[in-house]
């Protein structure tokens, strides 16, 4: 397993640095819709733009995001019943929801390469004053996109190889739901 905790460990270095980035344009736009709504609000002036420009700082930073959410399991799951499960259903159970989280990611993936190939062949472009090249905002979205399911892949494959090991404990740190201790422990 040492194998799977390195490749999730460098997969885990690349999504903070993406996550730190997300959040500094996240607050970058906050400040641009402030300006603009300052500006507009004292001098009838406006900067133009700040509401596109927002909304592509939006989807990409959700996309960035997936892959932290994923590692250290973030993600809004469901587990009224889970508890009460032996640990290798909880182990199956958790194989399966990342599965699932993946797979979806994957389609959208696969939905949005088609959107992102039709840009770049018919020069796309938004259909506001700054007529920004979609290609632009699309690309880094759908790479973002691209690296969920790979970080996706490779905890699924890991918890695989744990779970015909029978490692139920590692399937558990790897993809199950955090314990309260954790939840406590991650907010100190």
């Amino acid at each position: 397993m040492k194998f799977f905790d390195n490749l999730i460990g460098g997969l885990e270095k690349i999504s903070l640095r993406l996550v730190w980035l997300s959040g500094s344009l996240l607050i970058a736009a906050a400040a641009m819709v402030t300006i603009d709504v300052i500006l507009r609000k004292l001098f009838n002036w406006t900067l133009g733009g700040a509401d596109e420009i927002t909304g592509y700082v939006f989807g990409v930073s959700i996309m960035f995001s997936l892959s932290y959410a994923m590692i250290h399991r973030t993600h809004i799951r469901i587990d009224a019943a889970y508890q009460y499960f032996p640990s290798w259903l909880r182990a199956l159970m958790d194989i399966l929801g990342a599965a699932m989280l993946t797979a979806f990611i994957a389609y959208i993936a696969y939905r949005g390469w088609f959107m992102l190939v039709d840009t770049y062949d018919n020069g796309s472009r938004s259909i506001t004053p700054m007529r920004t090249p979609l290609a632009i905002p699309q690309t880094p979205w759908f790479a973002g996109m691209i690296f969920a399911v790979f970080t996706g892949l490779v905890m699924i494959t890991a918890a695989i190889v744990a779970f015909f090991k029978g490692d139920f404990p590692y399937i558990n740190k790897l993809l199950g739901i955090p314990s309260v201790d954790e939840q406590i422990e991650d907010e100190i």
